[in-house]
C-alpha cells in the first residue's frame, strides 16, 4: 500500500516498556491501522507519567485489516498482561486491491480492483477479534474508522466507512465494548469537502492532531481523570 500510506517513525514493540518505572503503570496497547501510529506516539508522550502506552507496530509495507489482525493477534498481544486494549481495523478492509495476488497491492476499482473484505466478513472477523481480546481480561475499547474523502488515488470508495462502522457498532453493542467515536471526532476536525492532499486520503487530517479522544477514553476507562 505504498501509494497511499505515509512513512512515520515506528513506536516500541508490544511487551516492552521505557523503564522499570513503567512496569508499575497501567499498560495500554493501541492496535490500529496506520493512521494510529502518530496519534499513538502523541498519546504516549501526553500520558507518560500515568500510563505505559504501546503501539502495535506495522512493517513498512504491511496493510493491517481484520483478517491479518486475526492471524497476527497473538504476537501483538505478547506476554501481557494489558490493562486496556484500544483497537481498530477498517481502512485496510475497505481498500481496493489487485485480485488473485498473494502479495497485497492496491488497485483502483475502475481498473479491476476488488474490496479487500466484504462487510459480512468484516463483521464476522470483528466478532472473533472481540472474543479473543476480551479473553485477555483487559478492558477493551473499539475505535470507529476515520472518515474517507475524495482523493486522486481512488482506491477507497466515498462513504464506505459509514457502512462498515455500522457493522462494527452492532458487534460492539453485542459484546458490550465501549466505542471511541474517532469517525465523528475526526469529521468535526477536517473539511470533508476538501480533497485530500497528494492523494493521501484517508491518512491526511489537514495537519490537525487526532489523539485527544484516545487520551480521554484511556483516562476514563482506567479511572485516572
Amino acid at each position: 500500500m505504498k501509494s497511499v500510506l505515509p512513512v512515520l517513525a515506528l513506536a516500541v514493540l508490544p511487551g516492552s516498556g521505557d523503564s522499570q518505572a513503567d512496569e508499575q503503570l497501567p499498560r495500554v496497547l493501541i492496535i490500529g491501522d496506520r493512521v494510529y501510529q502518530q496519534p499513538a506516539n502523541e498519546v504516549k508522550k501526553e500520558l507518560k507519567t500515568k500510563v505505559d502506552v504501546v503501539y502495535a507496530t506495522l512493517a513498512p509495507d504491511e496493510v493491517r485489516n481484520s483478517e491479518t489482525l486475526l492471524q497476527d493477534l497473538d504476537r501483538l498481544l505478547g506476554d501481557g498482561p494489558w490493562d486496556l486494549i484500544h483497537f481498530n481495523v477498517g481502512l485496510g478492509d475497505l481498500v481496493y486491491r489487485a485480485p488473485g495476488m498473494k502479495s497485497f497491492r492496491v488497485l483502483p476499482r475502475q481498473v479491476g480492483g476488488v474490496r479487500c473484505t466484504s462487510v459480512e466478513q468484516y463483521e464476522k472477523n470483528l466478532r472473533q477479534l472481540c472474543d479473543r481480546l476480551l479473553a485477555t481480561e483487559a478492558r477493551v475499547v473499539w475505535a470507529s474508522t476515520t472518515p474517507i474523502r475524495h482523493s486522486s488515488t481512488n482506491v477507497f470508495e466515498l462513504g464506505s466507512e459509514i457502512t462498515y462502522n455500522k457493522a462494527a457498532k452492532r458487534v460492539m453493542a453485542e459484546k458490550k465494548i465501549p466505542v471511541n467515536d474517532m469517525y465523528q471526532s475526526v469529521r468535526d476536525l477536517i473539511d470533508m469537502d476538501r480533497p485530500a492532499s497528494h492523494g493521501a486520503d484517508p491518512f491526511f487530517f489537514d495537519r490537525k492532531p487526532i489523539h485527544s479522544p484516545i487520551v480521554k477514553i484511556i483516562l476514563t476507562q482506567l479511572d485516572l481523570r
